[in-house]
């Protein structure tokens, strides 16, 4: 692969270069595949400026003929060359809707309303191409569980007694939490393949933790491709330095990278 660097390149000529590379390494997977179906995921958020055909308000319409950058990930290759979806994951926070409350519908038809759920939910009318929504229960979400009816504004700041009768909890010490969500939004689908399996696919593949009970960021293609990346340094096409793509690889990564 190029390296990816600002030799007197303008930024969209290097976004468009970004999006031939993926394009390249798609028609090298196809050798490998042998016409086996795949589908492709990838970070919506990081890669925004890549692929303009997977934006919100670009479905539906046709590739602009003055934007230098591939539509799709497989724009221009042979039909069986491509991805049979497109799987968009999106686990920037400050994007993401919090979780509120739910509805769940039992087996006995009876519903249910929660406050904190790990499932993976869907928008209640479901429009067109809608997103699943894969929410995550924090591990602190224990005993105490003061975040589930109120914030810390909230927070009652309890009272010190040397009697035991008038002392009072102070909630702001008690451990608080904050659901994560990630975005699983099929994409350019071709008939025959459902939405909501793949949904369903990308949701478990996050379940695949090596190194521990919980989940992962990221479903685990894109989590190992992160970690390889993260422990491989030396083998990175180019460092980031522009704040947004470090605010990307922080988010991505957990860290303070």
């Amino acid at each position: 692969m190029r390296e990816h660097t600002q030799d007197g390149q303008g930024e969209m000529q290097r976004w468009a270069q970004a999006g031939e590379d993926v394009r390249t390494a798609l028609q090298d997977l196809s050798d490998e595949l042998y016409g086996l179906p795949y589908a492709l995921m990838i970070d919506g958020h990081a890669s925004r400026r890549v692929w303009p055909g997977l934006h919100n308000n670009k479905q539906g319409l046709p590739p602009d003929p003055n934007d230098p950058r591939l539509w799709l990930p497989g724009s221009g290759l042979p039909a069986s060359w491509n991805p049979v979806s497109i799987i968009r994951m999106n686990c920037a926070q400050a994007e993401m809707p919090r979780l509120v409350s739910v509805t769940e519908t039992l087996k006995n038809g009876t519903t249910k309303p929660l406050k904190t759920s790990s499932d993976l939910y869907y928008p209640e009318d479901r429009p067109e191409g809608h997103p699943w929504f894969l929410f995550t229960e924090p591990r602190n979400y224990g005993k105490k569980r003061h975040g589930q009816w109120k914030s810390r504004w909230r927070a009652d700041p309890g009272k010190a007694s040397k009697n035991a009768d008038e002392r009072k909890e102070n909630e702001l010490n008690s451990p608080w939490y904050s659901m994560t969500t990630r975005e699983v939004t099929p994409m350019h689908t071709l008939n025959g393949y459902a939405r909501e399996a793949l949904a369903v696919a990308a949701a478990r593949l996050s379940h695949q933790a090596l190194s521990w009970s919980d989940r992962t960021r990221y479903p685990a293609p894109l989590h190992a491709a992160l970690q390889m990346d993260l422990g491989h340094p030396q083998f990175r096409r180019s460092e980031p330095k522009e704040q947004a793509s470090l605010d990307i690889l922080k988010e991505a990564s957990g860290t303070d990278a």
